[in-house]
């Protein structure tokens, strides 16, 4: 028997987010009611954002966006 494929919706939302004491405007990826992730704007770079520390840098938002989905699958 094979699987179905199943459809899921990432919604990708304006937000401030913070890094460290600041505060720089960002995105915040959502699978439903659950954020798995938040990005930055610093310096011209897209970084993501763990536990209030940028954690990796990418010069377009797409790979910063692909890479958070991957994190966040292989953690299932």
């Amino acid at each position: 028997m094979s699987k179905k494929d199943k459809k899921i919706e990432i919604q990708i939302n304006d937000s401030k987010v913070k890094v460290g004491a600041d505060l720089f405007d960002g995105y915040s990826l959502v699978i439903g009611k659950k954020v798995i992730g938040e990005i930055a704007e610093l310096d011209g770079q897209y970084a993501i954002i763990k536990n209030g520390n940028a954690d990796a840098f990418y010069k377009k938002l797409e790979k910063a966006v692909e890479n958070l989905i991957e994190t966040y699958n292989l953690g299932k």
